[in-house]
């Protein structure tokens, strides 16, 4: 396997600066650019990828994610809110009727 040169930013982290410094630019923008910086085999679908990982990653951890110490302290917060686990189980119950 070919390394890469050690002052070259990774592709993914060259899509992120790019959109940072242009929010708006498209996919198709971006990847243009990038490939006349000397990033080669990079496609608009490529950015679409990261840039979607990216906004997944900000939305927090998702059901099957580990359960951190912040998530039961945020859970013991409404448990107390509502008055106890028993109340706080009957309101999740109720919930999950609303949803489903």
């Amino acid at each position: 396997m070919a390394k890469r040169a050690t002052n070259k930013v990774s592709k993914a982290d060259a899509i992120r600066n790019f959109q940072k410094d242009n929010p708006e630019a498209s996919p198709t923008d971006v990847a243009d650019a990038l490939k006349k910086s000397g990033y080669k085999d990079l496609t608009p679908q490529y950015v679409s990828t990261i840039k979607s990982m990216d906004k997944r990653k900000a939305h927090g951890p998702t059901k099957s994610g580990k359960i951190t110490a912040d998530d039961l302290i945020t859970a013991k917060e409404f448990v107390d809110s509502l008055g106890g686990v028993g109340r706080a189980k009957q309101a999740m119950e109720m919930l999950g009727k609303l949803t489903n």
